[in-house]
């Protein structure tokens, strides 16, 4: 230990370069294995995670000279030596060739490893290993207690990553859904009256031609309304570049587009000292403001709608105001739910996937505010 302290490898933990560089969940936790595997002297190492609900570890990461070969690997609770650790709970240090009946032996080319128990809130999470410490000597006693001492942060960090992976799943099953119904209320519902309007028209043109004209002309409008709902749709399907530009040069951009297309006088504004926040934060207000717009353009009925986002130290705060003409709110959201309808419903959903909190302010005749704070 004393000379690990001379040499400086106790007070120090080298970093991956490529850590500013990670876009995604995955290439996160390749980083932190690529830190292990670089603190701890190791040649190669592997990270299994436990799939929620079964008794499974599966290979989410995995660095090295066998890295190809390791990263199909399957084990089940208590089968091989990350089953066992897994299910036991318990570090494994292993030197040389290994025969014990808890488990299976060290593969060939393995002269030793560290395996070790990710665990988080009392549950078992994932298992990280490491083996082929480089150069002569073996793994140690002291290695593997600072192997562990490393992988209680790093176990918090993986929850956390867990969590957001499937906080953004269920919010994009929830958008799905959304635009799933989205499509069937509005266009399905406008082709579904052209093709009547274009029915009664091929009716009544042998025998009353005047009214035959008329219910064309109808179908003709009626077709334009599905052209500029099927716009609006893909309008409202965008999502911002919001990797390269900041959230607020986004919604002003949006808020501007949104006023052109609709007709509705709309503002943007912001104030307080600019401080991005996580991408999910971002994708999840400016879907947000979408729906809040859309709700304002299909049923407000306004002239004129603001957009305000407000930064301050420790939150944002997003607040969507129109003139339009209101609603009761208690009213609105019961029939969403016997509905499944996701315009408010979904702000609320989104808001609380963030951590945040919503408030909604409407009076029949008196306009709608619609207020999302969220912390950083």
């Amino acid at each position: 230990m004393a000379q690990e302290k001379a040499t400086g490898r106790e007070e120090i933990i080298p970093s991956s370069p490529e850590i500013a560089a990670v876009t995604t969940l995955e290439e996160l936790l390749g980083c932190l294995l690529e830190t292990i595997i670089l603190a701890t002297n190791a040649s190669e190492g592997s990270l299994m995670l436990l799939h929620a609900g079964r008794e499974l570890l599966t290979v989410n990461s995995a660095r090295g000279p066998r890295e190809q070969v390791v990263r199909s690997a399957k084990r089940h609770l208590g089968e091989g030596i990350s089953g066992w650790v897994a299910k036991h709970k318990e570090p494994l240090l292993l030197i040389g060739p290994v025969d014990d009946p808890r488990f299976s032996g060290v593969e060939p080319g393995i002269k030793d490893a560290m395996c070790i128990p990710l665990v988080e809130d009392g549950g078992v999470i994932g298992v990280l290993s490491v083996s082929n410490k480089r150069g002569e000597e073996t793994f140690s006693q002291a290695d593997l207690e600072r192997f562990l001492t490393m992988a209680q942060p790093s176990a918090k960090m993986i929850a956390l990553t867990l969590a957001q992976r499937e906080l953004d799943a269920e919010s994009s099953a929830w958008a799905r859904r959304k635009l799933a119904q989205e499509i069937h209320d509005g266009l399905l519902q406008s082709l579904s009256t052209l093709i009547l309007h274009l029915q009664l028209y091929e009716e009544l043109k042998g025998q009353h031609p005047q009214k035959a004209g008329l219910q064309l002309e109808e179908s003709r409008k009626q077709a334009l309304d599905c052209l500029q709902e099927l716009r609006h749709l893909v309008f409202d399907l965008r999502l911002a570049d919001l990797e390269q530009m900041s959230l607020a040069e986004e919604l002003r951009k949006y808020v501007a587009e949104f006023g052109r297309r609709s007709n509705i006088d709309a503002h943007f504004s912001f104030s307080g000292k600019k401080k991005e926040p996580p991408l999910n934060v971002k994708k999840n207000l400016y879907r947000i403001t979408q729906e809040a717009l859309t709700n304002v353009r299909r049923h407000a009925q306004a002239s004129r709608v603001d957009v305000q986002l407000k930064y301050a130290p420790h939150e944002m705060e997003l607040t969507i105001t129109d003139d339009g003409q209101g609603f009761r709110k208690e009213e609105v959201l019961g029939r969403g739910q016997e509905g499944k309808r996701f315009g408010l419903l979904g702000m609320q959903e989104r808001t609380y996937l963030l951590g945040g909190k919503l408030e909604i302010k409407s009076t029949p005749g008196q306009g709608t505010t619609v207020r999302v704070v969220v912390p950083f």
